[in-house]
């Protein structure tokens, strides 16, 4: 299994689902503190898909609503520099393995995701 890295905000509900299913099932992670310690641009590069930007974004952020990214079409670039400026518009939990990416809380899906 390769290293995991899970991304995470302390006051997010999902962040924590996503790492007490983790603990519950005795799965090895590195945690890092979305904001303050963010994913690097060539991270984010590689883990956000062009053709669905908006599956990366948090849509209860503030600057997800003060940009009107629900109203509006933006650019992969775009997205990457606001989530760099502000790091609570990715969507979280963000989890890395092996260079791929899971975002958000599904437990069948996440436990998939980290087992295979």
């Amino acid at each position: 299994m390769g290293d995991i890295v899970l991304y995470a905000k302390k006051s997010c509900t999902q962040c924590k689902k996503a790492m007490a299913l983790l603990d519950k099932k005795g799965v090895n992670y590195q945690l890092k503190d979305i904001v303050h310690e963010p994913p690097p641009r060539s991270l984010l590069e590689k883990v956000i898909k062009a053709e669905n930007i908006y599956a990366s974004l948090n849509q209860n952020s503030t600057t997800y609503k003060e940009n009107q990214l629900g109203k509006r079409r933006t650019t992969k670039n775009e997205a990457i520099r606001l989530m760099l400026k502000d790091p609570n518009l990715i969507k979280r939990p963000l989890i890395i393995k092996d260079n791929k990416a899971y975002q958000g809380y599904d437990e069948k899906s996440l436990i998939d995701f980290v087992t295979h």
